[in-house]
């Protein structure tokens, strides 16, 4: 017989939490950087670090960050507007 475990069950929501707040966190980053992709175009996001930019990058583009590992990431105008968060992911 198994112990009684109160957190059985709740992993799941325990790392969908976790990942939903290193998104937050992501994307409240003060700086901003274009990233520049010869299939996608260019959008300036929320930059903490380059990766961070990529990941930014790929959620407004809708695609799979390691498909756009080739992008080149510039420092941007910090008064330029960057692009917002998208609502829903996929």
């Amino acid at each position: 017989m198994k112990p009684f475990n109160f957190n059985e069950g709740s992993r799941e929501q325990i790392w969908r939490t976790t990942r939903e707040r290193a998104r937050i966190h992501r994307w409240q980053a003060q700086g901003r950087s274009r990233v520049d992709h010869p299939a996608h175009g260019s959008v300036v996001v929320p930059h903490a670090s380059n990766l961070a930019a990529i990941l930014n990058a790929a959620e407004v583009w809708r695609c799979d960050w390691v498909t756009i590992l080739d992008a080149k990431v510039w420092a941007a105008d910090p008064s330029e507007p960057a692009a917002k968060m998208p609502l829903h992911i996929s």
